[in-house]
């Protein structure tokens, strides 16, 4: 038996499983009645009307009721649906025992310490029947599932079976009157022959038999026919009163609890305990609730609830070319053929005299076919061993042949196939050999770990001490290696297709290349099930759990196809001829081991894996042919980037607007804003427009705004005087004297200056005006001292403001502000007109522009005015010459699909409606300078942002960036944010780790320290970006070790050296730095060290793949010779703190203060960034420089 769910509670005295739904109902000894998902543990209703313990609770087969009896005297009828009570049965006169419905009339019959048994019709709420004749409390009473009997058993030591035949004929011809009760129920039987009274009885609904369970410690089997019924059997092995007893869905067993505080699975076949469960916390067994259509079972007891199951849930399974499965049930190998339904069974491990015939022993947890053998199919069975058993993990092997059936056992923890005929196994004390089933030949690799997984082209993939292993068994080499979490311990199961491997754990799935580089990884709350690639060639995942099938892409996109009432193991996937497009067909097991499917739509994750591989054709018919697209796909469109898409798909002219202006598209934006005639919209729209430097739509949304001052400084800094004239003319309508002052002291006309002063009745100070630009003036107007009082000053003629840029002298003026653009090589449109702006829109905002003057003009004086736009300005539109071509390949080459794009529209406006948190470079972006420095140093204790200044220009020279939406889509100005940032940064640490990793070949360690501490400098703003962390840690340390050996000791040189070959290089600086401190131990007569570190070095010679120009022969021959050499004297001259084991660690126990080895648990100082240890904390980090130690 296996423990699948545990959960602490009050007494139970009542359970029910429901039918259908993962529900079970918990009677508790307080009154209270709840309802848990099993699946997942926990409470998902509770129910409190009882006013004394709830003894017993039963689901309906069909109706969302159940029901329940009480020790308040009352039968209670609830909706699980409306969490109510629908009514009450009264009647009996002492605390309710049992109750129990009906499977088919709409009956419910309970039982009663008043020595009564009850039955209730629950439509009409009317008692029809009292059943009398016990002498004691009956404890239990049920209908049987589908004949015309009854039972009831009693303290009064016997066991009553009763045939409700002549009931049930009375209520189905209608002759039971309303209100009217009846005894009528034949007794057929009284059972005799338990010694005390009999606590529960239950009816078989396979067989004409009867299980009883007595204060007596015995469990008795009864047979019954019409007339008449009689002892059988009994069981003894319980040691208190049992309490319950309950025939399980096989037939041929039972389970029955007591008070002993165990739970015993019986074989009625054998006549004999088949297991037996001890209560954890060592109390009394009361109630067991057994379900009809799965392998749970349940048990109740003073203070826990336990469910159990007596096989692993997931099936033994194991596909081949997609359509063929090889399936292990209990004892049984079957095959499956998926095209035609047809199953065989090929192998029955009941007819091998060392197999088991225990249930619980000996079945098939695991099916592996050899995909090395096309000729003579062969498989390998792992058998499941007892639960209680289980010795270190190992099990019982069957390698057999399906066409001669010739089979051989064997003991291992895991074994795989490696090709015709070959096992790779890990036998008891974890070691890994190669077994030759034919020839029974052995190869010991000198590997360990306890479980293994088959590789393409006969390799394996292994956990262990926390790596990632990948060995070729043939050649006995690591071919590839990578360090991993503790969560890699429990790999469920590997997979692969042709690009690349998914690796599945309890909770997550990880996604790599065939080079074990990461693409992807998600994690679950819950446990992950199963998971199956689409197909060799498409890169989509499904997965499930407890509830769902999902679908994973490798940009990191989940979604729910389905939702499953039992746990899904899924098989395979397959398209369905007849139904060509969407439709697709999923195979799987549910945990009776039955094969299932069911067909699923696919077009929601086909349009998103199209957006992905970049399948433009697709996404084009795709949007033409689905316009009726939920809102969850346009929120998807819209927070991964491709609004412009999500414009298509919507109809409110609003939502067109905010998605519109979301990608950056002005001039869509601006056609949807004149429908709208929203100011905010008009608002909105000109911020972005200033953004961009797009100076035409700030016009001309100005325009629309009347803002008159805005429109005056716009044209004074573009010197477009025809336009500033008539603003001037607008404020001396409005009288806006303020704004007329403005425009007159920047235009060149003095005669309206002076008119204007004189307008405002300042007489004196237009005269004097006159004066000062040498304009013949009016003496007595003023008084003298004012006169030479100005003379004295000796005034300047006021210059009008030179615009930034003229219309009539630049030939650029129509175009707006250049961005750094990505050039296509064509422009793809995906959704017609709509995309189809051009020139002609750019002419019509123009155009705009010009009429939006008129009617200002008009409004405030009446006389019309035409303005004049200069036919060059709309020839301009089309010169291109200004914007730089970059390659779109390199701009794009390392950016990551699964990192989620930060809409910066969101910082400076507020409209999109989903917020992120920032990381520092964002902030140094926005140029919030001061937060990015509280977010590291809260981080990292960071110290101050001067020592990157240089990273900072960078920064800021490259925050704005035209890039497209979706390749061949109309370009738009973006400012850089997370994942566009991550091009630059990724391609500058490529770029400064080649530099440095040369330096370092080329022995220039003073230069290569300096290039891996400026990644540092840049790597701190990005947080996604730590991965360079550890290379730059470690290139720093050995580059310290070796600049700290000038002017030191032998001792101390010798010590230097090796603490350099500690540090975890590219494997041919790796393996310089071991030579060295090698050669230098051996010059120096440290023999011991050297005969350590050449260890070290010829195994990572030997290690190195083929043409590696750093393991050429003569260099593996030449350290051998050395290492033979200090093997006959193995002793050191110099005395050195180093040991052997140190060269594993790599730099977690070297100080980067002192450069000396301290593996003290007690002192323990690192750096939050780069994690390099020191001796004492509040000084500087000596590798990074940019954190305090704390």
């Amino acid at each position: 038996m296996i423990v699948k769910f545990h959960k602490k509670t009050e007494r139970i005295k009542g359970l029910s499983f429901h039918p259908k739904q993962p529900w079970l109902l918990v009677g508790l000894h307080s009154g209270e009645i709840q309802m848990i998902d099993y699946r997942f543990g926990r409470t998902i209703n509770e129910f409190y009307e009882h006013e004394g313990p709830v003894r017993s609770v039963q689901f309906h087969q069909s109706l969302c009721l159940f029901v329940s009896g009480s020790d308040d005297f009352t039968v209670r009828v609830w909706n699980y649906k409306t969490k109510k009570c629908q009514f009450v049965l009264r009647g009996h006169l002492d605390f309710v025992r049992c109750v129990n419905f009906h499977s088919e009339l709409p009956w419910c019959v309970s039982g009663s310490d008043d020595q009564t048994s009850r039955i209730w019709n629950y439509q009409s709420r009317q008692m029809i029947a009292t059943v009398t004749g016990h002498s004691h409390y009956v404890m239990h009473c049920e209908f049987h599932p589908s004949k015309d009997f009854m039972i009831t058993c009693s303290l009064d030591q016997t066991i009553r079976l009763w045939s409700i035949a002549q009931l049930k004929k009375k209520f189905t011809s209608k002759s039971i009157q309303l209100g009217e009760q009846t005894n009528e129920l034949e007794l057929v039987q009284i059972l005799e022959g338990h010694s005390q009274g009999v606590n529960w009885c239950s009816f078989n609904p396979k067989d004409n038999t009867i299980l009883s369970a007595s204060d007596d410690k015995k469990v008795k089997v009864w047979k019954y026919y019409d007339t008449r019924g009689y002892e059988v059997d009994q069981y003894n092995g319980h040691t208190n009163n049992v309490s319950c007893v309950m025939f399980h869905p096989f037939g041929e067993y039972f389970i029955s609890n007591s008070e002993d505080k165990t739970l015993r699975l019986w074989d009625m076949k054998r006549k004999m305990e088949v297991d037996c469960f001890t209560n954890y916390e060592l109390d009394r067994f009361w109630i067991c609730a057994v379900h009809q259509s799965n392998n749970y079972f349940a048990g109740g007891s003073d203070s826990a609830l336990y469910i159990f199951t007596l096989f692993k849930n997931r099936p033994a399974v194991d596909l081949v070319n997609n359509n063929i499965v090889y399936f292990g049930n209990r004892k049984l190998i079957k095959i499956l053929d998926l095209q035609n339904g047809s199953d065989k069974t090929i192998k029955n491990l009941q007819e091998l005299s060392c197999i088991s015939d225990n249930l619980l022993q000996d079945n098939v947890e695991q099916v592996l076919y050899n995909i090395y053998e096309n000729v003579k199919p062969q498989i390998i069975v792992k058998l499941k061993h007892h639960s209680h058993s289980k010795s270190k993990g190992l099990s019982k092997f069957l390698v057999f042949e399906q066409l001669t059936n010739v089979s051989q056992f064997f003991l291992a923890k895991s074994a795989i196939f490696i090709g015709k005929s070959k096992i790779l196994r890990s036998k008891e004390n974890s070691e890994i050999e190669i077994y030759n089933f034919e020839t029974d030949n052995h190869i010991p690799l000198g590997h360990k770990t306890d479980r293994l997984f088959t590789f393409i082209g006969g390799k394996a993939i292994y956990y262990s001490d926390q790596m990632i292993n990948v060995l070729d068994p043939i050649s006995n080499k690591i071919l590839n290696q990578f360090p991993c979490t503790n969560e890699f311990q429990n790999i469920k199961q590997i997979k692969m297709n042709d690009y690349c491997i998914l690796i599945q754990t309890k909770n997550g799935i990880y996604i790599f290349t065939k080079e074990f580089h990461p693409i992807t990884r998600i994690q679950e709350k819950i446990n992950i099930k199963s998971v199956l690639f689409f197909n060799d060639s498409i890169n989509i995942i499904l997965y499930s759990t407890k509830v769902h099938v999902k679908y994973l892409l490798l940009n990191g996109d989940t979604g729910i196809i389905c939702s499953m009432e039992t746990v899904p193991y899924l098989v395979s996937f397959q398209n369905i001829p007849e139904k060509p497009g969407f439709q697709y067909k999923l195979y799987y097991m549910d945990n009776m081991d039955k094969l299932l499917n069911i067909t699923i739509e696919c077009s929601e994750i086909f349009f998103k894996y199209a957006l992905i591989e970049k399948n433009l054709q697709f996404v084009q018919n795709f949007i033409k042919n689905h316009q009726k697209l939920g809102d969850l796909i346009i929120s998807y469109l819209y927070q991964k980037g491709y609004s412009i898409l999500a414009h298509q798909l919507v109809n409110d002219k609003r939502a067109k607007f905010q998605l519109a202006l979301s990608s950056n598209n002005l001039e869509i934006a601006y056609r949807t804003c004149e429908d709208l005639k929203n100011p905010k919209c008009y608002q909105m729209l000109l911020e972005e427009a200033m953004r961009q430097g797009n100076h035409n739509i700030y016009e001309v949304c100005q325009q629309k705004l009347r803002a008159s001052g805005e429109l005056a400084f716009l044209y004074t800094i573009t010197g477009q005087v025809e336009k500033l004239n008539i603003i001037s003319k607008i404020a001396q309508e409005q009288n806006n004297q303020d704004l007329r002052f403005q425009t007159l002291l920047n235009m060149d006309n003095l005669k309206q200056r002076i008119q204007f002063i004189k307008s405002c009745n300042l007489d004196k100070l237009a005269n004097l005006s006159k004066l000062a630009h040498g304009l013949e003036f009016e003496k007595n107007k003023n008084c003298s001292e004012d006169i030479e009082w100005l003379q004295s000053l000796k005034p300047q003629t006021l210059i009008t403001p030179l615009p930034i840029i003229r219309s009539s002298q630049h030939t650029l003026f129509s175009i707006n502000w250049p961005h750094n653009f990505v050039d296509e090589d064509e422009l793809f449109k995906l959704s017609g007109d709509n995309f189809k702006i051009g020139n002609q829109s750019k002419i019509d905002i123009i155009n705009t522009i010009t009429t939006n003057h008129q009617d200002l003009f008009d409004k405030n004086i009446q006389t019309k005015q035409k303005v004049n736009i200069d036919k060059t300005e709309e020839n301009d539109e089309q010169f291109q010459d200004c914007q730089w071509d970059l390659d779109e390949k390199e701009l794009l080459e390392n950016i990551e699909q699964n990192q989620a794009i930060l809409d910066q529209k969101s910082l400076l406006y507020g409209y999109p409606d989903y917020k992120k948190a920032l990381q520092p470079v964002e902030y140094l972006i926005t140029e919030q300078y001061q937060q990015c420095h509280q977010v590291l140093q809260q981080n990292y204790n960071f110290v101050s942002l001067k020592v990157c200044q240089d990273y900072l220009k960078q920064l800021a020279l490259r925050s704005i960036l035209e890039v497209p939406q979706i390749p061949f889509l109309m370009p738009s100005p973006l400012i850089v944010s997370s994942s566009q940032d991550k091009i630059y940064i990724n391609k500058s640490f490529s770029e400064l780790l080649k530099i440095g990793y040369k330096q370092t070949s080329d022995g220039k360690f003073q230069d290569s320290l300096n290039t891996f501490k400026q990644i540092l400098k840049q790597a701190i703003f990005q947080n996604l970006n730590n991965d360079v962390v550890p290379i730059c840690l470690n290139y720093i340390m050995a580059m310290k070790c070796e600049l700290a050996k000038k002017d030191k000791d032998i001792s101390r040189q010798i010590e230097l050296s090796c603490y350099m070959a500690m540090c975890d290089l590219q494997p041919a600086h790796r393996s310089l730095t071991l030579r060295a401190a090698m050669s230098l131990s051996y010059k120096n007569k440290n023999y011991l060290t050297g005969i350590q570190v050449a260890q070290q070095l010829i195994k990572l010679l030997e290690q190195a793949p083929k043409g590696a120009t750093y393991a050429k022969p003569e260099v593996l021959d030449n350290v051998r010779k050395i290492y033979n050499n200090c093997q006959q004297n193995p002793k050191n001259e110099h005395q050195i703190n180093f040991e052997p084991f140190y060269l594993n660690e790599g730099t977690k126990n070297l100080c980067a203060d002192t450069i000396t080895y301290n593996n003290d648990v007690k002192q323990i100082y690192f750096c939050s960034f780069d994690k390099s240890r020191h001796s004492k904390k509040g000084i500087l980090c000596q590798i990074c420089e940019l954190c305090n130690i704390n």
